[in-house]
């Protein structure tokens, strides 16, 4: 029985989330990947527990916020992360440049407007890295949604840099908007994990010249294209053709 309710419990906590997800207005672009997810889940660890349950009386439904902590929290973010992996992987199989264009633009238009919207939540709140957890299901929400978004953000960024820019380019406020995400998200390293507050440390370094270090390098560009060997370094002879008119040539004499 309490296994079972353990995995039920599991599986209520990963189907909010993606409640989490369509109410806030996100894409099919990052639904797919946490549905995909979700099925694998159930298909691993529910299916035989729940054959086994159907005669055992209706769970209660449970409170959802009195089991968020940051701990718990912190373990559904390293989850995120991993989601994000499979989106740029996806978006780098993608070799059209105008289908993976419309693709990156649908996402960062979005991720802005997330940051717009739940920054101004969190600030009206004082939810900060020093404030106790949320324990209202919106702020729960909005904390989750900044600090996710904040890395997918960076994660584009960092892979897909020339394309990001020019998304972001009529954008006036991108970067100082951004800048303050990374800052406030990287305050909360007691649920970020370590990946992630390295990703946010080259981010900061990416959108932000001025705060270079002489050894920084962007380790997840996207390397161009190599040349092939036939068309470096090979140059078409050109066909000297002989000059009209006279030559310069001095007559042969016989000795």
């Amino acid at each position: 029985m309490m296994q079972f309710m353990q995995v039920k419990i599991e599986k209520q906590l990963i189907f909010s989330k993606m409640n989490r997800m369509l109410s806030s207005g996100l894409t099919c672009l990052f639904i797919w990947i946490v549905a995909a997810t979700f099925v694998g889940f159930s298909d691993k660890a529910g299916t035989t527990l729940f054959a086994e349950a159907k005669d055992v009386e209706k769970v209660p439904e449970l409170d959802i916020t009195k089991m968020i902590n940051e701990k718990v929290y912190s373990k559904i973010f390293v989850r995120k992360r991993e989601e994000h992996k499979l989106l740029v992987n996806h978006l780098q199989s993608i070799d059209d440049y105008a289908k993976r264009y419309k693709l990156m633009k649908l996402g960062i238009d979005e991720i802005i407007r997330l940051i717009r919207e739940e920054g101004a939540k969190l600030r009206g709140n004082n939810i900060t890295a020093e404030s106790e957890f949320p324990k209202i299901q919106e702020l729960i929400n909005a904390l989750a949604q900044y600090l996710e978004n904040a890395c997918l953000f960076g994660e584009m960024v960092l892979h897909f840099p020339d394309m990001a820019y020019r998304i972001l380019k009529p954008v006036s406020d991108w970067r100082e908007l951004m800048t303050q995400a990374l800052v406030y998200s990287k305050s909360f390293g007691h649920i970020l994990d370590d990946k992630s507050i390295e990703l946010l440390g080259l981010l900061n370094q990416e959108i932000n010249e001025d705060q270079r270090t002489d050894s920084y390098v962007n380790p997840y560009r996207e390397a161009a294209p190599t040349a092939t060997a036939s068309s470096v370094g090979t140059k078409k002879k050109s066909k000297t053709k002989p000059k009209k008119g006279p030559t310069m040539t001095p007559p042969k004499t016989e000795l």
